[in-house]
């Protein structure tokens, strides 16, 4: 099994984790969920009832001016020293908020057919926070990871002046250069609260997995479910293999920045698919609710965790339904298909 490796980040889960990179999936464990409390949508947002008026382009990290780099970094710092809206118990800033969105549900958001569509719910979540809570009015950017293949360390998204700092030192791995060192976060994977470092272990042999030839056997995938599956593999796990440290924790890893231009690149993946048979694409979903198809859920859910989805069983539909924790309005699948649509009012550059 993959190293859930917080702390005690040690050499020897580096090298057992290396070796589980092919493909790439996560650890699922039991986390206790509070999915029931909020099934409701919040009223924070009215977006998903708007049309699309302005679109959010996005674009690789590199194409980003000086100026939108640093705004962008900015935004980020912004949510990070914001304090906590949504309620979330043991959340001291807003940054904590969307760290525990991915926490609470990480077992139903990974290895199912809702990876994608969450994924791209998610991203929207953090921009809409950068957007309407840090004002930020600049294009989101994403990682092209096969352009930093064989030089991550020389990767301008890890830049100490320009980028998001670069590798971990000391035996945890800490950030320590750059806009977010020493940045402290609090929740661990079983959402306790413990507090500990940003760490990183970047390495060019887990990305070495996202080579363009991998990414076009996915994107020649007939049907959805060898599309999910194919990305999830490979160009998912090469970007978390490839940070390491705090980004390799199923649950956790949304607590570096990177985490967001890493699943931004998938998210691209997906759409560079859906794009070669739009009438198809646009509404073909399917897979398991349930990691590995298991029918009942994982001890500690909610019983009736299934029925929070609205599928109707363990398939995944258009109907299911999509959890930020109070952040956002929840959505449907549906919602998110079509990036240039009203709710996700994207376009990939």
């Amino acid at each position: 099994m993959l190293c859930r490796c917080l702390d005690n980040f040690q050499s020897l889960c580096i090298a057992k984790t290396l070796k589980m990179l092919a493909p790439f999936l996560f650890v699922l464990g039991t986390v206790p969920l509070t999915l029931g409390l909020s099934i409701k949508p919040s009223a924070s947002s009215g977006e998903k009832d708007n049309e699309c008026t302005e679109i959010t382009k996005r674009m690789p990290w590199g194409n980003l001016t000086s100026t939108e780099k640093s705004d962008y970094i900015k935004a980020d710092l912004c949510v990070m020293s914001s304090p906590p809206k949504s309620g979330i118990k043991g959340a001291k800033n807003r940054w904590d908020e969307l760290q525990y969105i991915h926490i609470a549900q990480t077992d139903y958001v990974h290895g199912v057919g809702a990876f994608l569509p969450f994924h791209r719910y998610f991203m929207k979540v953090h921009a809409h926070v950068l957007r309407t809570e840090c004002n930020y009015t600049g294009p989101i950017p994403y990682w092209d990871e096969p352009a930093d293949i064989g030089n991550i360390i020389g990767s301008p998204l890890f830049d100490a002046e320009t980028g998001f700092g670069g590798n971990g030192t000391g035996a945890n791995g800490c950030v320590t250069d750059g806009p977010f060192a020493n940045f402290t976060l609090r929740f661990q994977a079983d959402n306790t609260i413990s507090e500990y470092c940003l760490s990183r272990f970047l390495n060019d042999r887990a990305l070495s997995m996202a080579t363009r030839e991998n990414v076009a056997k996915c994107i020649a995938a007939e049907t959805f479910l060898e599309a999910w599956n194919c990305l999830e593999g490979a160009p998912h796990g090469a970007g978390h293999g490839a940070v390491m440290g705090t980004m390799i924790n199923a649950f956790t890893s949304p607590g570096d920045p990177v985490f967001y231009l890493h699943h931004g690149y998938v998210d691209k993946l997906w759409w560079d698919w859906q794009s070669l048979n739009l009438t198809t694409r646009l509404t073909e979903i399917g897979g398991n609710n349930t990691s590995r198809g298991f029918g009942g859920g994982f001890p500690g859910g909610p019983p009736a965790f299934t029925d929070y989805f609205n599928d109707g069983g363990n398939t995944t539909t258009l109907n299911h339904t999509l959890w930020s924790a109070g952040v956002m309005d929840n959505v449907t699948i549906a919602d998110v298909m079509d990036p240039s649509g009203k709710f996700m009012c994207t376009e990939y550059l």
